[in-house]
Formats: C-alpha cells, structure tokens, sequence
C-alpha cells in the first residue's frame, strides 16, 4: 500500500492534506542489551545477519568499544555508574547536546532486567565518530 501511494505522489505535482491525527503512545523504559536483542537490532535495523553481528561487536569489544558481547543479562546491578558511561559519549559529535541534556536534566534507569550471572549488559566503553572506526569495526 505504501508503495501505491509513493507511485501517486510521483505522479502528481500537488497534494492536500484533507484529515491528519495524533495519538500519544507511552513506551516502557528499555531493558539493557543483551546479545540476543543486540543481534536482533542488527538484523532489524541494519540488516546484519548473525555472524557479522557477533563479529563486529566482538572487534568493537577488542578496541574497547563496548563492553563484552556475550551476555545474556539485561539488567545492571544497583552500583552501575549510568552517568559515567553517558559522560564518555558527552563529545560525541551527533548526539553530545542529547547526553548534555540527559546528564543536566537526571536519567532513569533502564527496566529492572533478567540478571543471567554472566556478564553485565552491553554498553559502550568510549565515544567513536564514524571517521575513528572506518572499516576497523567490520570484519575482514
């Protein structure tokens, strides 16, 4: 359907908006990033199969990146320091004055997760603009 309507538009040089509405949708807080929902986003959003997935976390990890990938807890225990991993990403070139904000303004804490014993949940280590990992986070 989507598709129909993007040939319409291409079609024609005007267009009314004749109704629009909104509607406010709550979402819960995330749970931390385990390696199943890791791999998940991958797919979903980037369109990595599994193998590339594990393997480009596992040299983001290597370079201190993130934290290990193979974890299947989602839950940070009580003394995790939330605001000294949003500080590391405080000069990020995208997305500082968002961390800024957050830092100024107070976090909440991730939804209480599932605590596997394993590792703690994934979360990046230091800040990297696109033009520092280049091609040294993808697999060879």
């Amino acid at each position: 359907i989507a598709q129909m309507f993007l040939n319409m538009t291409k079609l024609e040089k005007e267009a009314q908006v004749e109704a629009t509405s909104r509607k406010e949708k709550a979402k819960q807080r995330p749970l931390a990033l385990n390696t199943v929902e890791m791999l998940r986003v991958a797919s979903s959003s980037l369109g990595m199969g599994p193998q590339h997935a594990m393997q480009t976390a596992e040299r983001l990890y290597t370079q201190g990146y993130i934290s290990y990938p193979r974890t299947e807890t989602t839950h940070y225990p009580e003394n995790f320091d939330l605001k000294g991993s949003l500080r590391q990403q405080a000069n990020h070139p995208y997305w500082a004055d968002t961390v800024k904000q957050l830092l100024a303004e107070g976090i909440n804490r991730p939804r209480k997760g599932h605590d596997a014993g394993d590792h703690p949940p994934i979360t990046p280590m230091k800040s990297a603009t696109e033009a520092e990992l280049g091609f040294a986070a993808c697999p060879a």
